[in-house]
């Protein structure tokens, strides 16, 4: 039809060209290729049309799987209607004709160069008298003698006005590869390609053929069809009278996919049974399936199915036979609709049970039977299952909710219903905890065995941590203590008691006052077991930590010690949250990251809700370090997959508090109001740990969007919740050195060197790196002067042997700042541009602004503001900077790069400098995932 040569002006104007050359004497060897339905046959058509509107002998041939078998059949429809016009008044070219006719409608001569060179012949002779388009529809199914013609001719035909043109489909079997090879390198082709419709073309053929239309409507056809022509045509026509008047639009949802099927139907209902029953079943388990597992789903007899995958093929539908798929989405979603041919539960059915004798992947066939019913079998309930611990492990909770509530229907024995029900309330306290504690209080009510109970109190206590029940949730863990407890001794009831324990320490350090809640936890544990001594250790090393009894290395020798005994036992080494944060705290950032991805990477390890916990506390570690760009990926994909709660919540206030400190360092302060508000953190929070982590963490980017008064508010009243809590120790938060910043900025400089002062004592009872510098920076910065520049240098020393490379930058951009206020411009200079370089690696936008501008005030005058982070990688630095992240060597990237090796040491060494790294073993922790 005309109207599919709309936007093929580029390809028309090369139709034109090609007989305007073979007018002039000249031959070409044409090819017109893509895949279904792009309209190479519409252009072949076109072609056809110009040549003879210029008087040319135009010999055309459409090839079919139906003749591809057949020798000499497309030479025969090219040639045998020119023959008779050489024949006129020449006896002998009559002669030769005939005999000519009889050879192609034979089997002899296929390989005889008599045969060929009479061929030849003919098409020279046609050209004597006008220039030959020999023009072939489908190559991909014209017979391997003809094509042996072609291909001959081809080559002897240089200086004759002959044109060899013909399409060729992508992706689709050829009768014959040799010949057709042979054929393609017979010479030098042009070859078009022409491209799907773009929108804009989509919009000019559906206004040119219903006249105009909704943009919404020609956009949905255009999604649809994807600018398919032949789809494009499939959809109109089906809009159109039968006098191609138009009938106006239904937009109901799916109507155009329904309009396709039918289209679509009514060219498979002459076939065979086995045709249409193949094709639906193919769009129903929507993905690339073989040709075996197509039959078993259809429920035909094996080899059956490849006849109609076959038929499918050479009509254009699929692109192999073999591996069958639909050449284009919307033909497979249009048959999937209304299935007639197959019901689609039993095809689903058949294929899960396939696929499960195969051995393939649990998500393979759990996406069969997620749309099924109950099966009745012992397989399909464990296949789900597995099915769901996969989709955990790769933190898509939708997707594992689905999984666990279809493994219930299943008939299940009481204790595999038990685990699977188990994983799916782990699944709901991130997706609906408000939803989720009324079901398992109903639970709760009737009697359960040991173990089933403590797993539901263990999620029940964490629903109610969620929704700010923190007394409800440490009553209701005491309570099922004290049942557990009062069993008889045995291995099963020490584990049980562990895991208890540890929710309780969980629960404790979320609530409002842990340093008394911890105190009261240690008073109830037992001396006996290894596991009970580690985690009295631990707990130890948590109240250590958040009140200052002793210092940071005495609390992780104290920690390593306990640990080594513990694996002494033979026994696997416990997985207890809080016991990072203590890490966390006492700096001990490697460590952190170690127990983070232990929990995120090992299969099994734990709960959505412990994947968000580690997610949260690697994004808080890598804050630490400064490493930006990777703290804010954790916390994002944290909330993520919490979902939109509506409200404060203390999980997520946990990611929050981080993510919003990244987010003032990126200076995108605007964002982090905005994220606050739709979190619900705004205003008045709850009077819970993670809570204050918020208050601390809103108090520092009301600061930096320069709300003073708000700022300190909020910074005094986090400080005062923890104190509450039970902390003094700045590793937990630094309120008191950020409140400082604040008063000294409203004038009150004897409040904020009290606040300082009060810090840096705790700091160095704690004696970490990062919290005494932070303490001196500030100190420095308040007091200026010999004693402040002495403060900072400090500072600048300390937090330059220690991990907190972004405190180490803004302690140097402190010292500068005071140096130049002090007139000490070289020097001001100097430690400037040390911060400088240091906040543009780390990618601290508000520093490097701040440090920027400091800098051009002392009379520095840096060329340009450098670019760092993985965004500043050139190509090449972050191809090898991601072979050498995987572990490959030097000589093995640059053999595959085909590069010296001394180039890939020059791009790793300016990618560790735009990146702040010192090594590939960090390169992990730094490149996008």
């Amino acid at each position: 039809m005309q109207h599919i040569l709309v936007e093929r002006w580029s390809e028309l104007l090369v139709l034109n060209r090609t007989v305007d050359t073979l007018c002039q004497g000249t031959g070409d060897l044409f090819m017109i290729e893509g895949g279904c339905g792009i309209g190479r046959t519409a252009l072949l058509l076109e072609l056809e049309k110009i040549a003879s509107a210029r008087q040319l002998a135009v010999c055309t041939a459409r090839c079919s799987t139906m003749e591809a078998d057949f020798p000499f059949g497309v030479m025969h429809q090219l040639l045998e209607p020119h023959l008779s016009t050489l024949a006129v008044g020449d006896s002998e070219a009559a002669r030769s004709a005939a005999e000519l006719l009889r050879t192609m409608d034979s089997d002899e001569g296929v390989n005889d160069v008599h045969v060929l060179n009479a061929m030849l012949g003919a098409i020279r002779s046609l050209a004597e008298r006008a220039p030959v388009v020999l023009a072939v529809d489908d190559l991909n199914f014209c017979d391997a003698p003809s094509l042996h013609v072609l291909a001959y001719a081809a080559r002897r035909l240089k200086g004759w006005p002959v044109a060899i043109v013909g399409t060729r489909r992508h992706g689709e079997p050829v009768a014959a590869p040799a010949m057709l090879a042979a054929l393609q390198e017979a010479g030098e082709w042009t070859v078009l390609h022409p491209a799907p419709l773009t929108a804009a073309g989509t919009r000019e053929l559906v206004d040119g053929t219903l006249g105009r239309t909704p943009v919404s409507v020609v956009e949905e056809v255009h999604e649809l069809t994807g600018g398919n022509p032949m789809l494009l045509d499939t959809v109109l026509r089906a809009f159109l009278g039968p006098h191609r008047e138009s009938v106006g639009i239904d937009r109901s949802p799916g109507m155009l996919e329904t309009l396709v099927g039918l289209t679509i139907r009514s060219r498979l209902s002459h076939l065979p049974a086995e045709v249409p029953r193949v094709a639906e079943t193919l769009a129903l388990l929507e993905g690339e399936v073989d040709a075996a597992l197509t039959a078993e789903a259809a429920g035909l007899p094996e080899g059956k199915e490849a006849g109609g995958l076959a038929v499918l093929t050479g009509m254009g539908l699929l692109t192999d036979a073999a591996r069958p798929t639909y050449i284009h989405p919307v033909v497979g979603k249009s048959l999937r609709r209304l299935p007639e041919a197959v019901e689609p539960e039993y095809v689903r059915r058949r294929a899960a049970e396939a696929l499960h004798r195969r051995g393939a992947p649990s998500a393979e066939v759990a996406r069969h039977l997620l749309r099924t019913g109950p099966t009745g079998t012992e397989w399909a309930p464990e296949q789900l299952r597995a099915a769901a611990t996969e989709a955990v492990n790769e933190r898509d909770p939708a997707r594992a909710h689905a999984l666990l509530r279809r493994a219930l229907e299943e008939t299940l024995p009481d204790e595999l219903r038990d685990e699977i029900q188990a994983a799916l309330d782990c699944v709901e306290l991130i997706t609906d905890p408000y939803g989720l504690l009324p079901r398992l209080r109903a639970r709760l009510a009737i009697p359960l065995p040991p173990h089933t109970r403590v797993r539901t109190v263990l999620a029940y206590a964490q629903g109610l941590l969620r929704t700010h029940q923190v007394e409800e949730s440490a009553d209701t863990l005491e309570e099922c203590r004290a049942g557990i407890a009062a069993l008889p001794p045995s291995r099963q009831r020490e584990a049980l008691l562990r895991q208890i324990d540890s929710a309780e320490a969980m629960t404790a350090l979320f609530g409002s006052s842990a340093a008394a809640q911890i105190t009261d936890l240690l008073a109830k544990l037992p001396d006996w077991g290894s596991c009970s001594r580690l985690h009295r250790m631990s707990l130890e090393s948590l109240r250590a930590a958040i009140d200052v009894r002793t210092s940071a290395k005495a609390v992780t020798s104290a920690l390593d010690e306990a640990l080594a005994a513990h694996l002494r036992t033979g026994q696997e080494p416990l997985s207890m949250p809080y016991t990072a944060f203590t890490l966390l705290w006492a700096e001990q950032l490697e460590c952190v990251d170690q127990w983070c991805d232990a929990m995120l990477t090992g299969r099994g390890t734990g709960s959505l809700s412990t994947t968000v916990v580690a997610l949260a506390l690697r994004s808080s570690s890598r804050l630490e370090s400064g490493r930006l760009e990777g703290a804010e990926r954790d916390a994002r994909q944290a909330l993520d997959l919490l979902g939109e709660q509506g409200g404060a919540d203390p999980v997520q206030s946990l990611v929050l508090a981080p993510l919003l400190k990244v987010l003032t360092e990126l200076d995108r302060t605007d964002e982090a109001m905005t994220l606050l508000e739709a979190r619900g953190c705004a205003g008045e929070l709850p009077d819970l740990w993670p809570h204050t982590m918020v208050l601390e963490a809103r108090g520092r980017l009301r600061g930096a969007q320069g709300d003073i008064e708000g700022a300190l508010e909020d910074l005094m009243e986090s400080g005062r919740r923890m104190e509450a809590w039970g902390t003094v120790n700045p590793a937990v938060s630094r309120w008191r050195s950020e409140a400082a910043f604040m008063r000294n900025q409203l004038g009150d400089v004897i409040g904020a060197l009290s606040l300082v002062e009060e810090e840096l004592r705790v700091a160095r009872l704690w004696g970490t790196t990062r919290t005494i510098g932070v303490a001196l920076r500030a100190k420095g910065l308040i007091l200026g002067g010999p004693e402040g520049t002495a403060a900072l240098a400090e500072a600048v020393e300390l937090l330059g042997s220690g991990p907190a490379r972004l405190e180490e930058a803004y302690a140097a951009a402190g010292l500068g700042i005071v140096q130049r206020r002090g007139n000490n411009r070289r020097a001001a200079r100097e430690s400037l541009r040390r911060a400088l370089a240091r906040a543009q690696q780390l990618g601290a936008v508000r520093l490097a602004s701040r440090v920027h501008a400091e800098l051009l005030a002392a009379g520095g005058l840096p060329r340009r503001c450098e670019h760092f982070g993985a965004k500043a990688l050139t190509a090449s630095e972050y191809r090898v900077a991601q072979l050498a992240a995987v572990g490959r060597t030097n000589g093995s990237i640059a053999r595959e790069l085909f590069v010296t090796r001394r180039t890939v040491e020059t791009h790793l060494t300016r990618a560790y400098r735009k990146l702040g790294i010192q090594s590939r073993s960090e390169l992990g922790g730094v490149l996008p995932a």
